[in-house]
């Protein structure tokens, strides 16, 4: 497929040197939308604004300059932006803030192999080369109900005991090679660690095991003319969001998909920070092909070669057992669709 996850990387330096390994970093990462702070005056502020949208965050300079920089808009690891820090020769890429929630540990290993750098990378079970049930959550797109179980999780693996986990019957595992830390168990009234559910537990039935995690369901299609700022996307999103599914957007969706043409949609690109989730794009050719009843418009077939985009991307975005649960809803140059991802697990690690 011709589909691309593209991110947004915000990038901070203050010498020439450290410039010229910028334009590198551009050049070699075609699958990353770079901004580059003009205005050093206005740093924080900078930093603030992409700590409340989640925008992954590099600095390339002394890990002191961007350590101070960021200290006070640190809250936890299920908000904060991804932050990374490297020295300007280009030899060693750190992350240092939200490796797996934020996914800052797969960006360091992307643009390190882009350049030839050293990935540095501290997180326990990364390090030990063990299993991180937090990463296991973001790749498959579960909502981590009970947070405090992470850390329960991930000491018992460092001391290298075994992870007893209940999976519904519901939910489809495609994953090989389960990771040896990892033992399944059939049936819910069996002494486990973690369980995931196709519903969150009752308080009772959440506290037998250390950690509940829920596959999220909804898939976005979103459809919007140039410009749309992450205030408007996020507002009428929400808003139509809310009115149909009746849950908070955070927790449900997996992820949001349109057309290449907006590939360097700031405003897509800063809500799919935000949401934490992955911004998939299609071409038209993939996208005529999505499987099922569309509306159509000949205005949007003209500009972008396909008669209805969110729709389709949605579709495409749920796979093959995904189906359409909310039609096109349109308003002010934008257009919003949804689709049902059927509860899978495709990757352990």
């Amino acid at each position: 497929m011709k589909s691309r996850t593209i991110s947004l990387v915000r990038v901070c330096f203050f010498t020439e040197k450290a410039e010229n390994l910028f334009e590198k970093l551009k050049a070699s990462n075609r699958e990353i939308l770079w901004q580059k702070l003009e205005d050093k005056s206005v740093l924080s502020e900078w930093t603030k604004e992409s700590f409340e949208k989640s925008i992954p965050l590099l600095f390339i300079c002394a890990a002191g300059i961007a350590t101070r920089t960021i200290a006070p808009f640190v809250k936890d690891k299920f908000t904060d932006s991804p932050v990374l820090v490297m020295d300007e020769e280009g030899r060693f890429i750190i992350p240092i803030l939200s490796g797996h929630l934020g996914n800052a540990n797969e960006i360091a290993f992307k643009i390190s192999r882009s350049i030839k750098a050293q990935p540095v990378i501290t997180t326990g079970t990364d390090v030990n080369g063990k299993f991180g049930i937090d990463n296991f959550a973001r790749i498959n797109g579960l909502k981590i109900v009970n947070r405090e179980g992470i850390k329960k999780i991930s000491a018992r693996i460092l001391a290298g005991k075994k992870i007893k986990v209940f999976i519904e019957d519901t939910i489809k595992i495609s994953a090989l090679n389960m990771p040896s830390e990892i033992v399944l168990v059939k049936n819910a009234g069996e002494k486990a660690h973690a369980a995931v559910t196709l519903q969150e537990l009752s308080t009772d039935e959440k506290n037998k095991y250390l950690i509940n995690l829920v596959p999220k369901k909804y898939c976005l299609g979103i459809g919007c003319r140039k410009g749309k700022t992450f205030n408007e996307l996020k507002n009428f999103t929400e808003t139509t969001f809310s009115g149909h599914f009746h849950t908070e957007l955070r927790n449900e969706v997996l992820s949001i998909s349109s057309i290449n043409l907006k590939e360097e949609e700031t405003g897509l690109l800063e809500f799919s920070h935000w949401l934490h989730v992955p911004f998939i794009t299609y071409t038209a050719e993939e996208l005529i092909k999505a499987q099922g009843d569309f509306s159509e418009s000949d205005f949007v077939k003209e500009i972008t070669g396909v008669p209805n985009v969110c729709e389709r991307a949605a579709v495409l975005a749920a796979g093959k057992d995904g189906h359409l649960v909310l039609s096109k809803t349109a308003e002010n140059g934008m257009t919003i669709s949804v689709s049902e991802k059927k509860p899978l697990i495709e990757k352990w690690k």
